[in-house]
């Protein structure tokens, strides 16, 4: 496995071809946390004129997952797949930058948990989730 550093998680994020399709980007990381944020796009609204538009939910899984994967290897300094992904959609996202702070909660030898909260441009919470990461 590749070390990671706090220092080079920013440029890893940038890297990813889909993680700049979202336009990810990495906000601060520290051991075991980090921010990261995602623009407000057309291209990721769901919804229609009648019903009003929102971010789609595999955009917000999409940002939870990386939020989460990365406050693991923030947390131990390689990176991790996931192995379980859980989310509770508290409202809907309809303009504004996300914010997603993801937090390791424990990291194991064998598996590894990390929480997310994001948050909308207002503060207040859009999901949150929990993933679990093999480590």
């Amino acid at each position: 496995m590749a070390s990671l550093s706090l220092e080079t998680l920013p440029e890893v994020l940038r890297r990813s071809p889909y993680h700049r399709l979202l336009g990810l980007e990495m906000v601060r990381a520290s051991p075991g946390e980090v921010v990261i944020r995602m623009p407000f796009r057309g291209d990721l609204l769901a919804g229609d004129d009648e019903i009003g538009r929102y971010v789609h939910g595999g955009a917000i899984a999409s940002l939870i997952d990386t939020a989460g994967d990365f406050a693991i290897i923030a947390a131990v300094g390689y990176d991790v797949p996931t192995i379980d992904l859980r989310i509770d959609y508290l409202r809907p996202a309809t303009q504004g930058t996300l914010t997603a702070t993801g937090r390791a909660v424990k990291a194991g030898r064998s598996v590894a948990v990390a929480d997310v909260e994001v948050v909308g441009e207002d503060g207040k919470p859009v999901a949150v989730g929990r993933g679990v990461f093999k480590t």
